[in-house]
């Protein structure tokens, strides 16, 4: 099914069941009441505007300055703003829930790269985060109560910049879908949308496969490596005087015909060996958190037990 849409268009799955033990609010309410989590981890969204979770619930007249000073969300404060409206985000979750991490793993293995996991939690009527679209593929999997999506067409298909904040679409209404616990909605990349809720309130919890290479990202990479065999591309811009004048037409068709040459030379395999190399990168920076010894990069012994 996936193949079939994916990058594609828009898919709303129902009845896939819950997932309880990846996320629930009982996960939430110690993630922020537990887990002392610090921004950005945590946000606050209120009706498409980002509010911030710095500020501090007073207590008996006061307010708790080692919280403030250490960058943690109060839980309080997170609370007050919730019965005012605002929705609660667990941002880059694989990195410090292990019940998502988990999951996130496994879904990796099944559509094959890697993903990464937000959980929002809106009260009943309210939005959160503004219209927008990402530059990844996301699965939005609704937990608990529901929320009303509104889709919009891609602003031009698979996007490479991101939308800015306050941009309206302008591309035509896609489909308007409400998500009831259990139901998945599909979105690729590049898609506008905005959840709002009725009289329920909402729990998902989205899955994005990250922002993955492009043949863009390729076409940089091959232009660099011709740079690095051919003179002209190496050469100095002309000044403001010639530019306007028109003599850089001359140095611009000498440096196009020599990248010309210099890309046919070009075989397929080598493609394919930049193409493997970026893959190779992304895996790379995702092993970074493996498990390494502070004692051996600081070329000092330590013995267990030893003070």
């Amino acid at each position: 099914m996936l193949a079939s849409i994916r990058d594609k268009k828009p898919h709303v799955s129902r009845n896939l069941g819950g997932l309880g033990h990846a996320f629930s609010t009982e996960i939430a309410q110690q993630l922020l009441f537990e887990r002392r989590l610090r921004t950005p981890y945590v946000r606050l969204w209120r009706h498409g505007e980002d509010i911030g979770v710095r500020g501090t619930a007073k207590s008996n007249g006061g307010v708790d300055e080692r919280r403030v000073l250490a960058g943690l969300a109060d839980p309080q404060y997170v609370v007050s703003e919730m019965r005012a409206g605002a929705t609660l985000v667990f941002q880059a979750m694989s990195t410090y829930c292990p019940e998502v991490a988990s999951f996130c793993s496994d879904l990796a293995d099944d559509i094959g790269c890697p993903v990464a996991a937000n959980a929002f939690l809106t009260p009943p009527h309210a939005q959160g985060a503004p219209v927008h679209y990402d530059m990844a593929s996301v699965f939005i999997r609704q937990l608990a109560g529901s929320k009303t999506w509104r889709l919009h067409e891609p602003p031009k298909q698979w996007p490479i910049r991101r939308s800015k904040p306050g941009d309206k679409p302008e591309t035509p209404l896609a489909q308007e879908v409400t998500l009831h616990p259990g139901d998945c909605l599909y979105l690729p990349r590049g898609y506008y949308h905005e959840g709002i809720t009725g009289d329920d309130g909402s729990v998902h919890i989205t899955f994005s496969d990250g922002v993955e290479d492009h043949w863009v990202d390729v076409l940089h990479d091959v232009l660099d490596l011709v740079a690095e065999r051919t003179e002209s591309m190496r050469g100095r811009l002309p000044g403001r005087s010639d530019a306007l004048s028109g003599q850089s037409k001359g140095l611009w068709q000498t440096v196009r015909e020599d990248a010309s040459r210099a890309l046919e030379d070009l075989s397929d395999e080598m493609i394919s060996a930049l193409i493997l190399r970026r893959l190779q990168a992304r895996e790379q920076e995702l092993a970074r958190s493996e498990v390494v010894s502070l004692a051996e990069i600081l070329a000092v012994e330590s013995k267990p037990g030893e003070e």
